[in-house]
C-alpha cells in the first residue's frame, strides 16, 4: 500500500497500490465530498490532530491499524515519487539491498538547519533538541551531521517493508508526543503545522543512524508537472564547498542559546 494523503477533494491516483487516505477527517468539513476515500479516523488513530500532524496522522493511522502489508510507502495529492510502483516491479526497488526509498535528494543554499528555522521557532526546536537528547542520545551526532548537511530528503514521504516503517514510526511518534507535553501551540495555521516539520527534518536522521540503505528517488509535483531530486554535478561542487567553508560549525546544532534557554524557563518548560 502507498497511501496518499489528501485533506480536501482532488483528483489523485488510485489503483490496486496506490490507496487516497483524507487526512484529518475526524475535524473535516469534507467528510461528504471525499466520502470515497478511506479515512485517518478508525481504529486507533491521532486524525483531529491533523493541523499540527499533518500528513504524520495517515502515518500514525497506518501504523496503528494496516497489518496485511509486506510494502508500505507515503506520498501526497500533489506529490508523488517519480517512478511508478507497483505489484509487479515493487521488488526491484530493494534487489541492490536498499532498505528505504526516500524523496529527494534536494539541494539547499542553507544547511538543513538553518532551512528548518524558516518554518519552526527557536524554542520549538530547542524543545526536540532536547526531546531527543533525553529519549535518544545516540542519535544526536546523526541529527548535528544532516543538520548541517545542504541536501533535504522532504515531504515525509517514504517507501520500505511495513516490518522497518513500524520500527521508524515508533521512534519518530515517541519524540513527536513527548515534544507535545511542553510545545506552546501556535496560533498561526502555519506555524501549527509544526510536528510535521520536525517530523519532516528527522526521517532521514533515524535510517542515517541506524544504518539502513538509502536509494533516494526524484518526485513529481503534479500541480506543475515538475520532477524534482538528485544532484547535478553544479549542485554537488557547491555543497562539498560549503561543508568545507563552514567545517568549524559542523557540531550545530549547537546547544542551545542562553535567551531561548532563558525563556523556556521563565515559561517553566523544563526537559
Amino acid at each position: 500500500n502507498i497511501f496518499v494523503a489528501c485533506h480536501k477533494p482532488s483528483d489523485v491516483w488510485s489503483d490496486d497500490v496506490y490507496t487516497p487516505i483524507h487526512v484529518g477527517r475526524a475535524i473535516s468539513k469534507c467528510k461528504e465530498a471525499m466520502a470515497d476515500m478511506i479515512g485517518d479516523d478508525t481504529g486507533e488513530h491521532i486524525s483531529e490532530k491533523n493541523p499540527f500532524y499533518s500528513e504524520m496522522t495517515a502515518q500514525y493511522w497506518a501504523w496503528k491499524n494496516v497489518h496485511d502489508a509486506e510494502y508500505i510507502g507515503f506520498c501526497h495529492y500533489r506529490r508523488y515519487f517519480g517512478e511508478t510502483i507497483t505489484k509487479d516491479n515493487i521488488d526491484s526497488f530493494f534487489a541492490d539491498g536498499t532498505d528505504v526509498v526516500l524523496a529527494g535528494p534536494v539541494f539547499r543554499l542553507h544547511n538543513r538547519w538553518n532551512w528548518l528555522k524558516t518554518f519552526v521557532c527557536s524554542e520549538d526546536l530547542a524543545i526536540m533538541q532536547m526531546v531527543v537528547k533525553k529519549l535518544y542520545p545516540d542519535y544526536y551526532a546523526t541529527l548535528s551531521r544532516y543538520a548541517n548537511d545542504y541536501i533535504d530528503y522532504p515531504l515525509n514521504m517514504l517507501l520500505c517493508r511495513k516490518t522497518l516503517f513500524d520500527q521508524y514510526a515508533e521512534w519518530i511518534f515517541s519524540i513527536l508526543f513527548e515534544c507535545e507535553k511542553y510545545v506552546k501551540p501556535s496560533s498561526y495555521s502555519r506555524a501549527r503545522r509544526l510536528y510535521g516539520y520536525l517530523s519532516e527534518f528527522l526521517l532521514p536522521v533515524f535510517f542515517m543512524h541506524n544504518g539502513f540503505k538509502i536509494k533516494p528517488m526524484s518526485f513529481y509535483r503534479s500541480d506543475s508537472d515538475d520532477t524534482v531530486g538528485g544532484l547535478n554535478y553544479r549542485q554537488r561542487f557547491i555543497r562539498n564547498v560549503l561543508k568545507k567553508i563552514y567545517i568549524r560549525y559542523q557540531s550545530l546544532p549547537q546547544e542551545i542559546d542562553y535567551s531561548v534557554k532563558a525563556g523556556l524557563k521563565a515559561d517553566g518548560i523544563d526537559i
